[in-house]
């Protein structure tokens, strides 16, 4: 298992839109981070997202802890990577990542 840090800016252009009094990350951006950190971590390139569940809201400026765990693969389930975002103890995010085969 791998575990990474997601910093979520304070400032951040969406944040005007995604909702005037109360920003809350759009889903697009978290999975782009998501995305972006499994790239910085030498995984390879992702050609498909089978599933991502949304669990709770997240602010500019909350901290999450992203854990990436290689899949098994059996009846019904994909060969991936499943992940897995918190804010300290609460999954906010999580799903499964396909890298493309080395």
């Amino acid at each position: 298992m791998q575990t990474r840090l997601i910093s979520i800016p304070l400032e951040h252009p969406v944040f005007e839109g995604h909702f005037p009094g109360r920003p809350i990350v759009p889903g697009s951006m978290l999975i782009d981070l998501v995305l972006a950190t499994w790239d910085a971590s030498g995984g390879d390139p992702v050609i498909s997202i089978p599933s991502v569940k949304f669990h709770r809201p997240v602010a500019p400026g909350d901290t999450l802890v992203l854990h990436f765990t290689p899949t098994t693969p059996g009846p019904g389930t994909e060969t991936g990577v499943r992940f897995t975002c918190l804010r300290e103890e609460t999954l906010v995010c999580s799903g499964v990542l396909v890298p493309r085969a080395p």
